[in-house]
């Protein structure tokens, strides 16, 4: 009875789920807006680049050329510290135009080179940037990190105004999600060319976002952790749902009779608890199914029917739909402690479903890693099998009668006999060869004299034959 009826109950849940939770424009709900989603927004912005590799060579030229080294590098009219803090680069340029200064602009239309001064060159690279910030570019934005809607007139000015509340709450002069995006490309052009700089000399790139990449890392750990943790639970949830279904049923025999002495009131009620708490896992985990894969088919609806490699199929903004996924996944594999803590409002349940959230344990090791400049990545360990080990060192301990190198150690007597140790595994097996080095000159000696013999008869065949 108890099985049939949480079988139903997930059911019609689901069904409730699917009929109510998918609105018209379900983008645009009250859950999705607020500080905490303009936030997301905002955090989005820095990884925005400029798509177009014709703009993007232009403006990193432009940059290095009429931003970096007359202000940041040389330093005219001592304006370093008002360029270093300015919020809009393409504004103060057009305030402090160098002289003398220019770039060899490649045309869009035709790739054709020529040489603009930076007087020139700053109205075309404004109006490049402008085109890369047309409409489109802000609508896919905002469906890439969970906003999506038919209308994106609409959607596009609802965008302005939720992270234009956060740019306000943040207390910034740019109020403009426009003017956000297009300082990041600006910025994120300028340290790329400032890495293709360094490397014109030789010098290694310096990865100003490394804390940011090793935060995307933490991000990959954790969340395919969670998708691996939801794949088990997938599996092991309903063996282990029936198990202890089962074990929870079969303590009636001891239940019952313990009810009827004093306090059994409790005993009784505790079992019952038990009962509705295995018997809720299988609605708990149609829940966070059905809300998992509801996230899942709306966040991956805006990038179409061509999953090719586009602006949106690159980089964090599909690295959204992953991090929002996983979180359902890691709820899936954690149904018995949410389970209780709903049931029984349990506050050690809830504290210990929330400490699963934080990313400190992931961020610990790669906190470390970055201070101590250590990277692992990309390593395969197959079939290994170790047997013996064995550590050569060469010492070379060079005493009066002893040379140790390692693998050799040869080892002089008083009288002249040399013992030669060679170590051939860990188990240490020595082979010992010893001999007189009297006995070795002697050898030589009668070797040297058998020769010289051979050479002296050889001498007198050929006189011999001579005087014949």
């Amino acid at each position: 009875m108890f099985a049939s009826l949480s079988s139903q109950t997930s059911y019609f849940v689901s069904k409730m789920l699917e009929n109510h939770l998918l609105p018209a424009y379900e983008g645009l709900s009250s859950r999705k807006t607020g500080i905490m989603f303009g936030a997301k927004a905002v955090a989005k912005i820095r990884d925005v680049q400029i798509h177009d590799p014709v703009t993007l060579t232009n403006t990193k030229e432009f940059l290095r050329q009429c931003f970096m080294k007359p202000y940041i590098i040389g330093n005219i009219l001592g304006k370093k510290a008002a360029a270093q803090q300015t919020n809009d680069i393409i504004g103060f340029i057009e305030q402090n135009i160098p002289n003398n200064f220019g770039i060899y602009y490649r045309e869009p239309s035709n790739l054709g080179i020529s040489f603009k001064t930076c007087r020139q060159a700053t109205p075309l690279i404004k109006a490049a940037i402008h085109k890369e910030l047309n409409e489109g570019l802000l609508t896919n934005f905002a469906a890439a990190i969970g906003v999506q809607s038919d209308q994106s007139h609409m959607l596009s000015q609802r965008l302005k105004v939720m992270t234009g509340d956060t740019l306000k709450y943040l207390q910034r002069e740019q109020q403009d999600i426009h003017e956000w995006m297009k300082q990041a490309m600006l910025l994120n052009a300028n340290r790329e060319s400032y890495d293709d700089w360094r490397e014109k000399f030789s010098l290694s790139r310096i990865y100003p976002n490394l804390v940011s990449m090793h935060a995307i890392r933490g991000l990959f750990q954790q969340s395919f952790s969670h998708l691996v943790a939801g794949e088990m639970a997938a599996h092991m949830m309903p063996i282990l749902q029936s198990v202890f279904f089962a074990l929870v049923v079969s303590m009636i025999f001891i239940v019952f009779p313990m009810a009827l002495l004093p306090g059994g009131y409790n005993i009784l009620k505790t079992w019952i608890i038990l009962i509705i708490w295995v018997s809720s896992w299988p609605v708990f985990f149609t829940i966070i199914h059905c809300l998992g894969m509801i996230s899942l088919s709306s966040k991956s609806g805006a990038f179409g029917s061509d999953y090719g490699l586009n602006m949106l199929s690159q980089g964090s903004f599909a690295e959204m739909i992953l991090y929002s996924y996983a979180t359902f996944q890691m709820l899936a594999s954690s149904i018995p402690i949410l389970s209780w803590s709903v049931i029984k409002a349990c506050a050690h349940a809830t504290a210990n479903l929330a400490s699963q959230f934080s990313p400190i344990p992931v961020a610990n090791s790669l906190g470390s890693n970055i201070v101590d400049n250590n990277l692992s990545m990309d390593n395969y360990s197959i079939g290994n099998r170790t047997i013996s080990q064995q550590n050569l060192a060469p010492s070379l301990d060079m005493t009066d009668s002893i040379i140790n190198y390692g693998s050799h150690k040869i080892i002089t007597g008083n009288n002249g006999e040399q013992f030669v140790i060679q170590t051939v595994h860990s188990l240490e097996t020595n082979f010992r060869s010893s001999a007189l080095l009297q006995t070795g000159y002697q050898n030589q000696f009668v070797s040297s004299r058998s020769k010289l013999n051979s050479l002296t008869q050889r001498e007198r065949k050929l006189h011999g034959h001579g005087n014949s």
